[in-house]
């Protein structure tokens, strides 16, 4: 029998009292308005209906996106059968904290004995490793199983964390697999019986840093957007956030990828809560965080704001941006704690933390869903709406009224978890804490913003506002310490939820001022707690466009366009005086040389403009000569930590003497492995000691020119020079080690230089915006031969140039005047030092022509083959020696990427 007050409010109800209509102790109150004399309340909420309903919410997890929450609902629907059947605390306590636990060991297990780089988002990896920094294991086949497995135990284990930064990890590694086209994990795991990679005729493009660089950007994209199930904002996340290196092929493959994986997402969704229905059932209505389908939640007249308002937004921003810079300042000061105490190379600390934390976590939650004041629910016109559900029809039941809806993140909700909880108090009345605690922390957020949408208008729902200063006050301050914890685990759900409960209060207050004041002007609480959460996310992360399209895209405020623009601004000036974003600040306390936009602060720019390059450059030089011993490159190697020498005749003067050097060329380390790998370019010098030409170490076919193309790339089967380089040496016999290595044709002809006189601050715009890893510093005189504008390298202009050099004899038939895109780009100019620049209408007119000192260069025709042609002429007039038309080309594999930059190597 329920227990009232003397003044007819409800209270709550002894713990091992029975209802009146013989529903247990302890039983779980329906979502709709209890009637005490209706039998049927019984049955629905009796044990096997709970259990029914549990079994379907596990059997249907939408992939790993729906997982996390299957799992912790899961948690839930055991905790409350068991409160259910005995009542009481102990019991439903033990069960709760038993599975939280359980799952804590199996997040923090994967973290701490299988992959250490799962813990955390993983977002300040990927934005160092699309900066140019190789972060070993971070793109691996192991991480990315630890990664998404561990962030559905995480978040099922109660951590206030969410599944959305892992979920950028993740799509990391699968776009940088893609770009690959292959696994070297899967290749490592077989032992090399099997070679898990594509044939070039199917990815042979993919195969090279740059695309690879690239495929990883776009796979953060996908991440994102479906994991928020918000295409745009995934694609404007990469953009603003992750890509170092813009360019309009990441723009649009990412837009075509961001929109496969929402649809994918989707329809995976439908298949789940309809199956056998997918034709049938209506696309376009899923919002991860949305409470109710599209069709039920009116958000064009429940989502509105006033212009007295937009006052209210900024200042919400504001004061976004300062609990921004409070969390990041905060959770700084955890982690160099946590660094010191609870180091990566300690497993059984690390696991520890993770379940003591889950521990304060869970039982923080449940005492204070277990102290909840009870109130009287709703009157049943307002649950209608509340708990509203709508007509799905199905083949055969055009009619049939189901208790499906869209509870957000692809779950089917089958009359198992309400939005009302009974737990410990009497029948009629719910659990007004528990509403928010009793529940994962994404569907309070849902909650939280979405709850009372279909009333009719000027009807509200107010959440008691203790519990939502408890939610908020609680989120925040754990959120601080979960961050960084090793588990898997992301920060934009939590700091979305905790920026809608703050504007959820808001508005309650600003409601009851206005009411207050004698005025009956409705306000739109689910627009406070929008622009709250945008403004929250804004000052921790400092995404601006990102974050107003994301929290517009998956709550259906189109119509808080303008106020969450202005919020969001408003956040990230804010929190920009007190220093970085949270991504951000962790990639610098990593300690990783990551180059930011070129837009330095006034400080920086200061500093910059006062050094020159020359007062940084290392003048001891490494180099390696164009045809050296291969005992000699080996020793090299293991000298020093290198990844790419130069090459030129004058190895002893680049390193012990500051006099210039001739530069013939830049060789990365990788690529010499390789040569060394399957002995490319090593011959052996005759009796007469001649070396033969460069060319000769380049097939003539061109079958023979891609499987050596293959034998020397990277992708997917990259040679790891410190894991591998002393396996590989050890192959080589003597008489290899006694064999010379010519590095010519496999160098790279033209690296990057600059003037030693130039300022710091050119020196950092070239490294970041080329994408370099090394630039030369050259004598501040430097000779000049020529200028070239914009125009003279534009596409019609250098047409025109190619025609031209075909009309005088300097280019044969075979020439076309483009390259086919679908081929590799494999050049066959020959290499002599000796040569400069020359005029093509002198080398017809001058009449002299020479072969080639290597030979005849190879054309590439129409038909796909590579053909001889005549020998090309050569001008040498005041002074200044010619070159071969061929020499214009680079050599293999070293000019594919911007900035010719290895971006897979360690700096």
């Amino acid at each position: 029998m329920a227990v009232t007050q003397a003044d007819g409010s409800p209270t709550r109800r002894p713990r091992e009292a029975s209802s009146q209509n013989g529903l247990p102790r302890g039983a779980l109150s329906s979502h709709l308005q209890v009637s005490l004399s209706d039998p049927s309340i019984g049955d629905k909420f009796s044990v096997e209906k709970l259990g029914t309903s549990g079994r379907r919410l596990v059997s249907v997890p939408s992939a790993v996106h729906g997982a996390p929450e299957t799992a912790e609902n899961a948690k839930y629907q055991t905790t409350a059968s068991v409160l259910f059947s005995t009542g009481g605390f102990w019991a439903p306590y033990a069960t709760f904290i038993s599975i939280s636990i359980g799952y804590a060991i199996v997040a923090g297990s994967l973290v701490a004995f299988v992959e250490p780089l799962a813990a955390g988002s993983g977002i300040p990896e990927i934005k160092t490793y699309l900066n140019g920094i190789h972060i070993k294991g971070l793109l691996t086949v192991k991480t990315l199983v630890a990664k998404l497995v561990g962030v559905v135990f995480s978040i099922a284990a109660g951590l206030i964390a969410g599944k959305e930064g892992p979920f950028v990890h993740g799509g990391g590694i699968v776009g940088g697999g893609l770009g690959g086209m292959g696994s070297q994990s899967v290749w490592q795991v077989l032992r090399g019986k099997v070679v898990p990679k594509a044939s070039r005729r199917w990815g042979g493009f993919f195969h090279n840093d740059a695309e690879h660089r690239d495929f990883t950007a776009i796979g953060t994209a996908a991440g994102v957007a479906t994991a928020f199930a918000a295409p745009i904002g995934g694609l404007l996340f990469t953009i603003e956030e992750g890509a170092s290196f813009y360019s309009t092929s990441i723009f649009w493959r990412g837009f075509l990828s961001t929109c496969m994986g929402v649809l994918t997402l989707h329809f995976l969704v439908s298949c789940a809560e309809h199956p056998g229905q997918v034709l049938v059932t209506h696309f376009g209505r899923y919002r991860d965080f949305g409470l109710y389908t599209d069709s039920l939640a009116f958000y064009g007249s429940r989502m509105f704001y006033y212009v007295w308002d937009l006052p209210i937004f900024v200042g919400m921003g504001a004061v976004g941006g300062l609990m921004g810079a409070l969390f990041i300042k905060v959770n700084v000061k955890i982690t160099q704690f946590r660094h010191l105490y609870i180091p990566v190379r300690s497993p059984i600390r690390r696991i520890s933390e993770v379940m003591l934390l889950v521990f304060v976590t869970s039982s923080l939650w449940f005492l204070i869903a277990y102290a909840s004041p009870c109130k009287a629910l709703p009157p049943q016109d307002q649950m209608t709406f509340l708990e509203a559900d709508e007509t799905i029809p199905s083949a055969g039941h055009p009619d049939e009224k189901t208790e499906d809806f869209y509870g957000g993140g692809g779950q089917v909700r089958k009359g198992g978890k309400e939005h009302f909880p009974q737990l410990w108090c009497a029948n009629g009345t719910y659990s007004s804490y528990g509403q928010v605690f009793f529940t994962p922390l994404s569907q309070s957020l849902r909650l939280i913003i979405h709850l009372g949408e279909p009333l009719p208008e000027g009807t509200d729902f107010l959440f008691d506002f203790g519990a939502l200063t408890c939610l908020f006050l609680f989120s925040f301050i754990l959120m601080m310490w979960t961050n960084g914890v090793g588990a898997s685990t992301g920060m934009f759900v939590p700091a979305l939820a905790v920026g809608a409960v703050g504007g959820r209060m808001t508005g309650q207050i600003i409601r009851a001022i206005v009411h207050r004041s004698g005025s009956t002007l409705p306000i739109s609480l689910s627009s406070y707690a929008v622009v709250g959460a945008a403004a929250f996310m804004g000052g921790a992360t400092r995404l601006t466009l990102t974050a107003t399209v994301m929290v517009m895209e998956t709550t259906g405020s189109l119509q808080l366009i303008v106020p969450l623009m202005l919020t969001v601004f408003v956040a990230k000036v804010v929190a920009d005086y007190f220093g970085a974003g949270i991504d951000d600040t962790h990639v610098k306390m990593r300690g990783a040389p990551v180059l930011e936009e070129p837009s330095m602060s006034s400080h920086q720019t200061m500093i910059a403009d006062k050094l020159t390059v020359s007062e940084l450059m290392t003048m001891a030089v490494v180099a390696l000569p164009p045809v050296v011993k291969v005992g000699q490159v080996v020793e090299t190697l293991r000298a020093c930590t290198h990844q790419a020498f130069p090459v030129t005749p004058d190895v002893v003067k680049a390193y012990e003497s500051a006099e210039p050097f001739d530069l013939h060329g830049l060789i990365l380390r990788s690529t010499i492995v390789k040569l060394l790998q399957h002995r490319i370019g090593m011959f052996t010098v005759d009796a007469y000691g001649e070396i033969p030409p460069s060319k000769s170490h380049i097939p003539t076919t061109q079958q023979e020119r891609l499987n050596l193309l293959e034998r020397l790339e990277q992708r997917p089967l990259k040679v790891r020079p410190k894991e591998d380089y002393e396996r590989i040496v050890r192959g080589l016999s003597a008489a290899d080690l006694e064999s010379m290595i010519d590095l010519r044709p496999f160098m790279q002809r033209n690296p990057f230089v600059v003037q030693a006189d130039a300022n710091l601050s050119r020196t950092y715009r070239l490294f970041r915006t080329m994408g370099l890893r090394h630039l030369f510093v050259s004598p501040p005189q430097p000779k000049v031969i020529g200028v070239v504008t914009r125009k003279d390298v534009a596409e019609a202009n250098a047409k025109l140039a190619l025609g031209r050099k075909a009309n005088l004899g300097l280019t044969t038939n075979s020439d076309s005047l483009t390259r086919p895109d679908t081929l590799p780009f494999i050049p066959y100019g020959a290499y002599d030092p000796t040569v400069g620049s020359s005029n093509m209408e002198a080398n017809l007119a001058g009449g002299q022509r020479q072969q080639s000192a290597d030979g005849v260069e190879m054309n590439f025709s129409l038909d796909g083959e590579w053909q001889n042609s005549r020998p090309q002429p050569v001008e040498r007039r005041s002074g200044r020696r010619g070159r071969e038309d061929g020499d214009t080309e680079h050599s293999p594999l070293l000019d594919r990427s911007p900035g010719s930059g290895d971006f897979t190597n360690a700096v």
